[in-house]
């Protein structure tokens, strides 16, 4: 009887296992299906909303240097920053004004790089500023996804 007892007990413990091993595997699978999901909707249309919010953002990062430059003409200097982020809702530009000395005499270069999440667009603005009038043409708009 005592033999009986102890074989009953070994039994019921051995059923324990599989159990384990069943549930840890289930939920192995559920972070590797979950995981291949954000994958996809990262990379088809949550990816593309987000390279459009960062193109956005290095649009407006070059809007608002180019609003700087015509309130002051000689921008960058003292008071006029050559390099800043600006902050567009909850997405962020990264603009760098850059007169002269990056795309020659007499010009302004703006690069206005924005970001959402892990995408990056890259938008290099030429513009020209008439020393004695201070009006700004925009040359040129080169367009960079990164």
């Amino acid at each position: 009887m005592v033999n009986l007892k102890k074989l009953l007990k070994k039994i019921n413990g051995v059923a324990s296992l599989p159990t384990i091993l069943l549930f840890g595997a289930l939920l192995i699978e559920v972070a590797i299906a979950s995981t291949l999901l954000i994958y996809y909707l990262n990379t088809s249309v949550y990816g593309t909303r987000l390279a459009n919010e960062a193109l956005l953002a290095a649009q407006s990062g070059v809007d608002d240097a180019i609003v700087k430059i015509i309130l002051d003409k000689d921008c960058p200097n003292a008071s006029c920053a050559s390099n800043y982020t600006l902050t567009v809702g909850q997405r962020e530009a990264d603009v760098t004004i850059c007169k002269d000395t990056c795309s020659g005499s007499g010009t302004t270069q703006i690069t206005s790089v924005g970001s959402a999440f892990t995408k990056k667009h890259q938008l290099i603005a030429i513009v020209n500023i008439d020393p004695v009038t201070g009006e700004l043409s925009v040359t040129s708009v080169l367009d960079t996804p990164l």
